[in-house]
């Protein structure tokens, strides 16, 4: 077994916050069987012994998330179009059963509602960019992000200075990376800014207007006087030191979380989606455009993280410039020519031909469903339709992404099950409840663990720059530099975008990534190896998280406890401990490790040897 075989119960996390599929209508058959596109569950069930003991404290914790849940990337909801379109150029020429047809030509009466999905026209989506936005989180990705900042805050209270914590106070900027937004700037930027000064130029004397143009003049000049005073810094133990990839979807990650962190002073609040309507309208008209992108997506209200990288590969004209990032690494050269969306890699392989004898099965019977005749390529109606083992990942996919879309998170922060009673996509009716875990689930399981994973070559070389970092943090000192691998090395050489613990700086560090950079982390600290089946629910679902802690308990000796998805690391399961069975910490708790066994498993990190791989030629 792998080491992550028990979860930790919530944590003094009341119920409304404790976010578990198979509650509100999420049967956990077809929900914890979801791949990378599950909503966060606790890995395993719960166990009170993975509680520490009452004499032992957590010091020092370091957290790495993935983002919550999320509307379908562009290229993947292209895909998805592409084959709803097929089914409905196909359902033209299928009729509903009745005494004239029979069952075998008609459409199976269980499926009629795919008539209200799909359209054939190429100008129009069918409605399913009205139901499916772009990239950014969905409302519950939003809430599953303030559930985990809130737990955060519960389960390390102690870290921080006072019980209440003022996550929104305006620390000064250090770089041009740190991006802040203060309630000041916020006003400066509606009222002062050239647009609202021109708008004022065509007020006429005593009007409204007028009258708003003298207000509004002085309130700027109230404001520029109080920009110019120097901002304050807050106390580094006022909240965790929390750094962001430059994605949109991993920003607004970051500041719900901090905003569930400041709780119990705030309460959830969803901000609305920029590329769908929240939430899901029955049948809108038909919206097919894309919004552009946006390196940060305005969100009012919300805190801000200390630190955010900008996943930009070159400069763009959204005003990122390229940077190394040790939250999505990009910089390996060997991944992204032979591994990285490349269609013969392993990975690839695999997946493709697991895919192919598992969903022929499903296709079959999804082709009667359909009214879809046997035998031949073409009939009076055209193309046969035959799904391809992608598209069927596909079908299993919107299960998944609509059902995200159309999850209430009030349902879960009020603790009002009805809100979300019968919550779940038609999509997942498509399939035996059996065929999730068995076929969809497995395929992401290979996808993630050949291509990312402990059996991927280059998982290590992956999660070299983030281990880098972690291990400075542990050991109080600044991080190897050489070869800089993708850290970035003027962020890092600073204490103010890569500050240290220490007794008057911060105790608590949060991260948030992407499931490819958490997953080879996970990897190379063996908690999944190579003789253990990787499990891509329970390890990168979505808001999946590893949470380090360093533990105290009043010896001269302090530990290590690892924790995937709430799940405690065992020291019996796994390699993440190396001799552990021969410590006191091992004959009276299985889940703490002595410091200097955790570290000793992590000595080729600072070394150059597993990065050099990234410029190795093939086949050398």
């Amino acid at each position: 077994m792998p080491a992550i075989t028990a979860a930790l119960s919530p944590a003094g996390a009341p119920p409304s916050h404790t976010l578990a599929a198979g509650t509100q209508g999420l049967p956990s058959n077809v929900f914890h069987n979801l791949g990378q596109y599950s909503p966060w569950f606790p890995a395993s069930s719960l166990d009170s012994e993975a509680e520490l003991p009452d004499h032992c404290t957590v010091t020092f914790v370091s957290q790495l998330e993935r983002h919550g849940s999320r509307y379908p990337t562009g290229g993947a909801y292209r895909e998805l179009r592409k084959t709803l379109r097929r089914i409905a150029k196909h359902l033209e020429w299928v009729p509903d059963h009745n005494s004239k047809v029979t069952i075998e030509e008609a459409l199976d009466p269980s499926l009629r509602w795919l008539r209200h999905w799909t359209e054939t026209k190429k100008t129009e989506d069918g409605g399913l960019r009205n139901r499916l936005g772009n990239s950014e989180l969905t409302p519950y990705g939003q809430y599953e992000a303030f559930a985990s900042g809130r737990r955060f805050s519960e389960r390390y209270s102690h870290l921080f200075e006072s019980g209440t914590v003022d996550v929104n106070r305006d620390y000064a900027e250090s770089t041009g990376t740190s991006k802040r937004q203060s309630p000041l700037a916020a006003l400066e930027r509606s009222i002062c800014s050239d647009h609202a000064a021109q708008a004022a130029d065509f007020a006429s004397a005593a009007s409204p207007l007028w009258l708003w143009t003298v207000v509004r003049k002085h309130l700027c000049h109230l404001v520029e006087e109080r920009r110019s005073e120097p901002e304050p810094r807050g106390s580094l133990l006022e909240r965790p030191f929390v750094r962001a990839s430059g994605a949109d979807r991993v920003i607004a990650t970051s500041r719900f979380w901090l905003q569930g962190f400041a709780t119990p002073r705030h309460e959830f609040q969803h901000s609305s989606p920029e590329s769908a309507p929240w939430p899901p309208k029955g049948r809108p008209s038909v919206i097919d455009t894309f919004k552009g992108r946006k390196p940060q997506r305005p969100i009012v209200g919300l805190p801000e993280p200390d630190v955010i990288i900008s996943e930009a590969r070159s400069a763009d004209k959204m005003g990122q410039t390229a940077s190394n990032n040790t939250l999505d690494v990009y910089t390996c050269l060997a991944f992204e020519k032979n591994v990285r969306d490349n269609a013969q890699s392993e990975a690839s392989r695999r997946v493709s031909s697991f895919a192919k004898n598992a969903t022929r099965e499903i296709e079959k019977r999804l082709a009667g469903q359909l009214g879809a005749r046997s035998g031949g390529n073409k009939d009076r109606r055209g193309e046969r339709l035959h799904f391809s083992p992608k598209e069927i990942q596909q079908l299993f996919s919107l299960c998944a992404f609509d059902t995200a879309a159309r999850l209430d998170p009030y349902g879960f922060a009020l603790d009002d099950p009805e809100r979300n009673r019968d919550v779940a996509s038609p999509f997942c009716s498509l399939f035996e409840a059996d065929e999730f875990a068995n076929v969809y689930e497995i395929t992401t399981d290979i996808e993630k663990d050949y291509g990312f994973g402990s059996h991927q070559a280059l998982h290590r070389a992956l999660a070299t720059p983030w281990l880098r970092e972690l291990l400075a943090r542990l050991e109080g000192r600044e991080p190897m530099l050489t070869p800089p691998t993708s850290i970035n090395t003027t962020l890092d050489s600073s204490s103010e975008t890569f500050p240290l613990p220490s007794q008057r700086g911060p105790r608590a560090f949060a991260d948030f990534t992407h499931d490819n950079q958490l997953a080879p982390i996970i990897a190379a600290l063996n908690l999944w190896d190579e003789e253990h089946a990787w499990r891509t629910s329970e390890t990168t679902p979505f808001s999946g998280r590893m949470t380090i802690e360093k533990v105290d308990c009043g010896s001269s000796q302090e530990y290590i406890r690892v924790l995937v998805n709430d799940a405690p690391a065992s020291l019996t399961e796994g390699k993440w401990c190396p001799a552990s069975n021969t410590t006191d910490a091992a004959r009276t708790h299985d889940h703490l490790c002595p410091v200097s066994s955790f570290l000793s498993q992590l000595s080729w990190v600072d070394e150059p040897a597993e990065w050099n791989r990234c410029y190795e030629k093939k086949g050398r």
